[in-house]
């Protein structure tokens, strides 16, 4: 039996119990399958199979609630062994029985069932023995736990009667601890409270009456939300059940006291049982006036410096120094809370202030009123003399000025004033001010300094535009005049040198057998010189008539321009030799016949400084945004590029003229004629490696395309 058992302990007497009960059910459902597959009817076999299941089932079922049924785990293993035990001597029977003559048990499904009952009766016999050494177990602990008890009473008695003269003496101590204590809380300056589940005070501090005015009397019979204000009440229902529920509660109201007063808190509490095992929420209220008023302020330094923003990027949008000081005013007196603002315009000559922008003021007395910028009893004289804004905090107890009648005449009391512009030389002064005596901050005074320097800023560009604009037109009729007189000077030029050139032909006719070598060479310089006088004049004349006598820009089609140039050099070409390639050329905002000559001029360079090989030229453009940026390339000699600004200078020459012919004129008219379209010529070159000349001309202004056309075509 020691070895039977010992084996059941291995495997744990429990699991046996449950497989034993899983192999019936197993059994059961692999009979019925077998009969049923011999042909069975399944009715045949139901009861069989319950009987062999059921016994199964109440062995793995008992088997898995063996723990609960009050016996140590360590006799589980005796009731898998009875359960076995009932299983063999089933068996056992059995065969002792199929021994005898004629006697003998063939049948499975009887088998099964046999042994199954067997095992469930041997499980209940097992059941029992195990319950009942459990029980004879458990006595017998308690027995030596009632010894040790004993014992262990006898000596509590003993610790007892010392601890209640222990006790006495901590209950003394208790005493003075929660008088102590009491004396803690009322010396905190917050708020200490308990509070019950239906919001009533438990307990309470003395800071609680100082704040509230209430007595204690009054806050027991009150509840947690009366001692809110209004506007705030509902949330301390939330607050509270919240508080129960997570155990912690934190938020901020306004605490009503008795005089009606508000004062922000900020409230924090956990959960507690008390001794009773009643739950509470105990915690603090904090005063948070200063950090409110702390977080105001800030909100209000923001605010200013927004504003400050704002009326510098009105400042830089508008042109209209009205509308600005205007908005200037409104916004000051706003921010600050004042009933009035102003913007004073200061007449140095006349030695007085204009009351040119403001709010708050009287009808009719914006625009029109004036103060004296000298008088010696205004705030307004003052602020001009002083290098730093001038604050009033009550202008009755003012000693330094009591005026001007502006100001009394309004009530005022209180305000800020400072210059606009600099001390040495202020346009004018910016002030606030109200009808109550008030207390300005740094912040208030730094803030109506900045509006009054975007003011500063704001005159002092407007001046500038305003001279600039004058020296622009005072340099428009300079330039003007100056074409005027280019253009009468060689108009009127041109009739004596006419007259020069026509006697000078007369002489070289009628006297040129009279004339020696050397005569001939001196008529023909004189001749030459002439020419090369009328030459400059027509380039002077054109260059005049640039600006006046230029046609309206409109959409021009540059090929056309392109093609007309070309025609007109012909013979040119022909006799150079030359190539000329052209890319897709635009249509552009332009002067078709300006263009034709900057085009001819070019042209006409790029064959002249071609060098020894025959001229080989690509007009190309380029679009550039809103410009289109048109090339003229060739393969010629090339400019250093030290002088590649000079050349477009008038009269301008970097060859002779027994190199290379020309006036000198060409290229400074192409500049000119470039510049009346808003654009920018310049070359870029090196010597001996050919050059592109490059201008840009506004691009067409509709939706139409500008673009002609994506071929080239080559021209020589």
């Amino acid at each position: 039996m020691g070895t039977w058992n010992r084996v059941i302990s291995r495997a744990d007497g429990q699991r046996v119990v449950v497989a034993f009960g899983a192999m019936y059910i197993s059994l059961a459902l692999g009979w019925t399958l077998l009969e049923i597959g011999n042909g069975t009817h399944p009715w045949d076999v139901v009861v069989d199979s319950l009987l062999i299941a059921g016994p199964g089932f109440v062995l793995l079922y008992s088997g898995h609630r063996l723990p609960r049924f009050g016996i140590l785990p360590e006799f589980h293993d005796s009731i898998a062994g009875w359960c076995l035990g009932g299983f063999g001597v089933m068996f056992g029977v059995l065969t002792l029985y199929s021994l005898q003559p004629g006697e003998l048990v063939n049948d499975p499904s009887t088998i099964l069932i046999l042994t199954a009952l067997a095992s469930v009766a041997g499980l209940a016999v097992g059941i029992n023995d195990a319950v009942a050494k459990t029980r004879a177990r458990e006595l017998e602990q308690r027995n030596r736990e009632l010894k040790g008890t004993q014992s262990e009473l006898e000596e509590t008695v003993a610790r007892l009667e010392e601890a209640n003269a222990r006790l006495e003496t901590s209950n003394e101590r208790l005493e003075h601890a929660q008088e102590y204590t009491n004396r803690v809380l009322d010396a905190v300056h917050d708020i200490f409270y308990v509070l019950e589940t239906d919001g009533a005070l438990q307990r309470w501090n003395e800071s609680l009456r100082e704040v509230t005015g209430y007595t204690d009397a009054e806050i027991a019979s009150m509840n947690a939300p009366e001692f809110i204000a209004d506007d705030d009440r509902g949330m301390i229902d939330d607050a509270m059940a919240e508080g129960f529920e997570t155990g912690s509660l934190q938020f901020e109201a306004k605490l009503l006291t008795k005089a009606g007063e508000r004062i922000p808190y900020e409230f924090a509490a956990s959960a507690l049982e008390t001794p009773d095992g009643e739950p509470v929420l105990a915690g603090i209220g904090r005063d948070v006036s200063e950090r409110k008023a702390h977080e105001r302020e800030l909100e209000a330094r923001a605010h200013q410096q927004q504003v400050v923003a704002d009326l510098g990027q009105l400042a830089l949008e508008t042109d209209d120094l009205d509308e600005l000081m205007h908005e200037a005013s409104r916004q000051v007196a706003a921010v600050l809370d004042n009933d009035y603002c102003k913007v004073l315009d200061l007449d140095a000559g006349r030695e007085e202030l204009l009351l040119r922008q403001g709010v708050g003021w009287a009808d009719g007395l914006v625009g029109e009123e004036t103060i004296s910028a000298v008088e010696a009893d205004s705030q307004a004289a003052y602020t001009l003399a002083s290098d730093r804004p001038v604050v009033v905090e009550d202008l009755e107890t003012e000693t330094r000025f009591s005026g001007p009648d502006l100001l009394r005449s309004h009530d005022v009391r209180s305000g800020i004033s400072t210059i606009i512009g600099p001390v040495s030389e202020p346009w004018g002064i910016l002030g606030t001010h109200d009808t109550e005596p008030e207390t300005f901050s740094e912040e208030d005074v730094n803030f109506v300094q900045s509006v009054a320097n975007v003011l500063a800023e704001a005159i002092e560009r407007q001046q500038y535009q305003t001279e600039l604009e004058a020296l622009i037109a005072d340099l428009e009729q300079s330039n003007e005049r100056l074409e005027q007189f280019a253009y009468a000077a060689s108009h009127d030029l041109q009739e004596p040198l006419r007259m020069v050139s026509s006697y000078l032909r007369l002489l070289e006719r009628r006297y040129e057998d009279a004339l020696d070598e050397e005569g001939e060479e001196f008529l023909a310089y004189a001749v030459d010189g002439a020419d090369r006088m009328r030459e400059m004049i027509d380039g002077l004349l054109a260059y005049s008539r640039v600006e006046t006598r230029g046609d309206e820009l409109e959409p021009v089609d540059l090929e056309g321009v392109l093609d007309d140039v070309l025609a007109d050099l012909q013979l040119q070409l022909e006799e150079s030799d030359a190539e000329v390639t052209v890319g897709s050329l635009p249509r552009v905002e332009g002067d078709a016949s300006q263009l034709r000559q900057v085009f001819q001029n070019l042209l006409s360079n790029a064959i002249e400084y071609s060098g020894d090989e025959p001229p080989r030229i690509h007009v190309s453009a380029e679009r550039d945004g809103s410009y289109w940026t048109v090339s003229v390339a060739d393969e010629g000699i090339g400019i250093a590029p030290d002088d590649q600004e000079q050349i477009f200078d008038v009269f301008q020459r970097l060859h002779s003229r027994e190199k290379h012919a020309g006036a000198g004129i060409g290229l400074a008219l192409c500049e000119r004629i470039i510049e009346r379209h808003g654009g920018e010529i310049w070359v870029d070159s090196e010597p001996g490696e050919g050059s592109i000349f490059s201008f840009t001309v506004p691009a067409v202004t509709t939706g139409l395309d500008d673009r002609v056309s994506d071929d080239s075509e080559t021209i020589q």
